[in-house]
């Protein structure tokens, strides 16, 4: 309803007696189609009480009232109206969880979850243990999805011309737009953006859609995708390909810039297929690493080296033709020496990977060195994601040409992250219908002429693919909290498709040509009950023997390389709405809640670089500006930007945050970097010390070894209460186990652990002064030079001790033992004095200085854990081994006659989270527990045991292989 003027101006008519203007507006508004469709939708009863002769004066009425109740076209569909149950719901038990199979998506890609709900909301996301990709195992993108589900930025109603309209209103201004464009040129103009596509149903839609409009043309805009990867087969296989790795059958893993570990949509996985190798082989599976910006790859690799893309090119040519027979150019530094271990592992069967950061020409260089090497642990698929579409740049083109008559963006941003050169926004100021389709109004939505708010994942139907080509089933977990659809429902509504509603959509996809009725719906069930569909994994194709490019893979000559990468916690910025991803330490630089440049040691000290100067980087003619971070084992002459930040959203979260790297992306030539004599003041990061001086926090043994006998202290105190020779000796004993040969500092155990426990988010400020409130942090330790160095991450949760130092600090008693050996708080008894965190040497007790809970939006309260107390202000927090679980436990045990809690049935959320399996937990008195076996393992030791606070989460060493222990 376009042409009705705003309220105000409406009311002024009234004020001003000029009642004739006041009703004419209201004329036009009752006549017109828009207005008419939306009250046959949304108001059967007025749209039939319309048609009576007196339909002018009540149309009137209707449009008045609406416009004086500022709700034009907001209608609402029953969904607001809370009624109590007179029959309870079948499955549903007041207050006890239920879960739901469904999938959690990263750049298109599915991982198997599943949705813990407690009445009807859904709290919690757990890994899905029968899922054959994911194998129980999530990531932080998957753990905080759920909070993305109440965040109140969402876009709520379907909006036109910035005004609230319908998805009636929609429909009816669309049904004759793409019937005439139907009717003429078969849909000449009209060009379709999506990101990635990996669903079956959604890609078959497409097709549909382009056999209705022949001319239509599909675009994708993916700025963190994997286009390298499937163009570096093409030009070593000639067809895309995706390349997949048996890492049982490998003796080591050579990465050449390798991103197996990393945050993306192979993480849980690939790193569950890294770890499983590595511990099959005992320990004796290395992993050696080149590359210019370090990641969780480069961190957990036995021996790296930094390397920028041009002597990764280098290395891989040199490691050809040694294998060939032929010799290295390069014979000289730590590159050679890294090059002698690598050729060695190869030879020995190691698989040579890169990553999606590297071009096509280097990829195709690993392939021929994978065939070179006769490598069984390589194999190769067919791509996972539909490549038909053409790229953002082919769309650039057709709107500076002006053949774009109708764009509709799905789930995409373009406005914000396409590459600089593109200048994406002035191009759609000449497309001449814009519909942009969104969680949120994005800097694109402000471009468009329609915003349709899209569905939540966890509120809606569909299907994606896994990294291995599993079918995953989406499937909603609670009825929309806004007026939302999801992609296939707006796909229909645009191709007025017979089949609307989004189950009806995936089960057309599903559902076996001439199959019967009741087999469909037996299968169909079954598949939504695992979340996937059962052996629809891709089978490994034949390649031929690929040739060895010609062209470099990486820049040479005068100048920085600049390397763009998706941030570590936010990815490319589709994540940048959710608090707990922006509060989550960055892996590496420990950064919140924003971004850095990051450069070399050595590059910073050439250039009188200090950290957090604001330095001014161009390429390709773009420049942006932000603070410097000088990252250990960053290769010298490379600087490093990320992806994510830079958001100009007025009033909403992301806005403000950090510097937008997009500009830079595609940037040709190399790069310049400048001091502007500024400093950044916001900077916010968690961890400012970064080497342990001299103390064996983390430690490292070679595989077989074990770790010496540690003397127990004498001590003042009796007997803890819960230890061996306790009061409770016959109780329970609850305890950890780490492994950090495991942990690859990914943070998903982080990320659970605050979706567990309410755990709130602080903001910058508070998050500066040292004061946020995760109850499980990593810890990040280089040692060695900086320019080079072994990198190590250690979870630091509670370590429960049985002489805990807290508990004699304590003046009220708040923090005391039960007789299972938990330390626990009473909160009620915390008068907030912080003298049991000056006693804890472990420093893994927080408090909470201010209300940092108590201005939460009503929406976002139903996320939380009704298990778990809220906290106030003015008490001490920490971790407590999830104690609601292990209460659940207790209540089923008492049921059952008090019979054992079997080992396994308490999980911590840390624990489930963790894709590598690091986190063991159970009861240490049962000698058959796996927690008791780990504690057994000759690795085992205790952070800190010389102080004898005897505590219950103990480590298992870091293991260094021989054959790639670093130089």
């Amino acid at each position: 309803m376009r042409d009705l003027p705003p309220l105000s101006v409406l009311r002024a008519r009234l004020d001003s007696g000029d009642g004739p203007a006041f009703w004419r507006s209201l004329d036009a508004v009752a006549d017109s189609a828009e207005f008419r469709a939306f009250l046959d939708g949304e108001f059967p009863a007025a749209s039939r009480l319309a048609a009576a002769p007196d339909r002018r004066g009540f149309l009137k009425a209707m449009a008045a009232s609406f416009a004086m109740a500022g709700l034009t076209a907001c209608g609402a569909d029953g969904r607001d109206r809370e009624v109590p149950y007179v029959r309870q719901p079948e499955r549903i038990v007041p207050g006890a969880p239920l879960a739901y199979a469904s999938a959690a998506l990263v750049d298109g890609f599915a991982n198997g979850i599943l949705v813990t709900t407690r009445d009807g909301r859904p709290l919690k996301i757990e890994g899905n243990p029968e899922h054959p990709w994911s194998r129980g195992g999530t990531d932080a993108f998957g753990q905080a999805s759920v909070l993305g589900l109440y965040d109140p930025f969402r876009l709520q109603t379907p909006q036109h011309l910035g005004r609230p309209s319908s998805w009636q209103g929609f429909r009816a201004a669309m049904m004759a737009r793409f019937a005439a464009l139907r009717a003429r040129e078969g849909g000449r103009g009209l060009h379709l953006l999506t990101g990635p596509v990996t669903s079956p149903s959604l890609a078959a839609q497409v097709a549909a859609m382009r056999r209705d409009f022949p001319a239509m043309r599909w675009h994708v805009d993916d700025p963190a995708g994997r286009a390298a990867l499937y163009a570096g087969t093409r030009l070593a296989f000639d067809r895309p390909l995706e390349t997949r790795w048996r890492l049982r059958s490998a003796r080591g893993i050579v990465s050449l810039d390798g991103d197996l570990l990393d945050p993306g949509p192979g993480q849980v996985g690939l790193s569950r297929d890294w770890i499983e190798a590595r511990r099959a082989a005992g320990g004796r599976l290395p992993l050696l690493h080149a590359g210019p910006v370090p990641g969780l790859t480069a961190a957990k690799a036995d021996r790296a080296v930094p390397a920028t893309s041009a002597d990764l090119d280098r290395l891989a040519r040199d490691l050809l033709a040694e294998i060939g027979g032929g010799t290295a150019a390069v014979t000289e530094g730590p590159l050679a020496a890294w090059r002698e271990a690598a050729l060695a592992a190869l030879r020995d069967g190691a698989v040579a990977v890169t990553g999606a950061g590297q071009g096509p020409a280097l990829h195709a260089l690993v392939h021929r060195l994978n065939v070179a090497t006769r490598s069984e642990a390589v194999f190769h698929t067919a791509p996972v994601p539909v490549l038909d579409p053409e790229p953002l740049a082919a769309l650039a083109e057709a709107m500076a040409r002006g053949e774009v008559a109708i764009l509709v963006m799905l789930d995409c941003n373009p406005v914000y992250d396409a590459p600089g050169a593109l200048d994406f926004a002035a191009g759609l100021a000449r497309v001449g219908l814009k519909i942009h389709a969104g969680l949120y109004q994005d800097e694109t939505a402000f471009h468009c002429d329609w915003n349709l708010p899209l569905a939540h994942p966890l509120e809606a139907w569909g299907d994606a693919r896994s990294l291995d080509g599993t079918a995953t089933l989406i499937q909603p977990t609670v009825a929309p909290l806004y007026d939302g659809r999801s992609v296939p429902e707006i796909l229909a509504i645009l191709a007025d498709a017979p089949v609307k509603d989004g189950r009806g959509l995936l089960e057309a996809q599903w559902r076996r040509e001439g199959e019967d009725d009741a087999v469909f719906r037996a299968r169909f069930d079954e598949a939504l009950r695992a979340g996937f569909v059962a052996d629809t994994a891709f089978a490994p194709e034949p390649v031929p023997e690929p040739a060895v490019p010609t062209v470099a893979s990486g820049p040479a000559g005068e100048g920085l390389e600049l390397v763009v990468r998706p941030d570590p916690t936010i990815r490319d910025g589709r994540f940048a709405h959710l608090a707990w991803l922006q509060e989550l330490p960055k892996p590496l630089t420990k950064l919140v809640w924003g971004n850095a440049v990051t450069i070399a040691p050595a590059l910073a000290a050439r250039e009188g670089i200090a950290q957090g100067d604001v330095v001014a980087v161009a390429a390709g003619g773009r420049r942006v500006e932000g603070p410097a971070w000088i990252l250990p084992g960053q290769a010298d002459g490379t600087v490093g930007v990320s992806l994510g930040y830079g958001r100009r959203l007025p009033e909403q979260l992301p806005d403000g945050l950090g510097y937008d790297a997009a500009p830079l992306l595609g940037a040709a030539g190399p790069a310049t970097l400048a001091r502007t004599g500024r400093r950044d003041a916001t900077l916010a990061t968690t961890q400012n010390h970064g080497t342990m001086e001299g103390h064996a926090f983390v430690r490292v043994q070679a595989p077989g070894a074990r770790q010496p006998e540690a003397a127990t202290p004498a001590s003042l105190y009796p007997p803890a209460a819960t230890s061996p020779e306790g009061r409770f000796r016959d109780e329970r004993a609850w305890g950890m186990v780490i492994d950090l040969d495991a942990c690859i500092g990914c943070n998903a155990c982080v990320t659970a652990c605050q979706s567990e426990n309410n755990i709130p988010v602080v903001g910058r400020e508070e998050a500066a002064l040292g004061r946020w409130l995760h109850w499980l942090r990593i810890d990040r330790y280089y040692e060695g030079g900086l320019d080079a160095p072994a990198t190590h991450f250690m979870p630091v949760p509670c370590m429960h001790c049985e002489q805990a130092p807290c508990e004699v600090g304590c003046p009220v008693e708040a923090t005391v033992h039960d007789r299972e050996g938990l330390n626990l708080m009473v909160y009620n008894r915390c008068v907030g004095t912080r003298a049991c965190s000056s006693y804890c040497p472990y420093k893994v007790r927080r408090f909470n200085y201010l209300d940092y809970a108590g201005d939460t939006a009503p929406v976002q309260q139903q996320q939380r854990n009704p298990e778990v107390t809220v906290r106030a202000r003015g008490v001490m927090e920490k971790c407590t081994y999830c104690v609601q679980r292990i209460a659940a436990a207790r209540i089923d045990s008492t049921k059952a006659d008090h019979a054992p809690i079997p080992d396994g049935a308490v999980e911590t959320a840390c624990q489930g989270a963790c894709p590598t399996r690091a986190i063991t937990f159970g009861d240490l008195r049962d000698e058959g527990s796996r927690v008791a076996a780990a504690a057994r393992d000759p690795r085992n030791y205790g952070l800190l045991a010389e102080l004898n606070t005897r505590p219950r989460t103990t480590y298992l060493a870091r293991l260094r292989p021989e054959e790639g222990g670093r130089g």
